[in-house]
């Protein structure tokens, strides 16, 4: 779930030109991170950490699972610093 959402998060220009390039994720920020399911676990909204070489954030996922895909309704990167949202996908739930 996380893995697609950083690729997309990754060629995002905002994200680029605040975060610089994206490391991939570590289990420690998978295990620091909150994740709240529901319906039967076919709903999820997931905060984790991420780290650019310019600067780091956290990615807020809201996603529904589709048979046995995840479709994403909301991709954001919060930054602390600049303290500004980076939209990378949102769609109407």
């Amino acid at each position: 779930l996380y893995e697609k959402a950083i690729e997309k998060a990754k060629n995002n220009d905002n994200v680029k030109a605040i975060l610089g390039d994206l490391e991939p994720i570590d289990n420690l920020a998978i295990l620091e991170g909150d994740a709240k399911y529901s319906n039967n676990g076919n709903c999820v909204d997931l905060t984790i950490r991420v780290k650019g070489n310019k600067g780091k954030g956290k990615m807020d996922i809201s996603a529904i699972k589709n048979g046995s895909e995840w479709e994403y309704k909301k991709i954001n990167i919060r930054t602390k610093l600049s303290k500004e949202t980076i939209e990378i996908i949102k769609t109407s739930l």
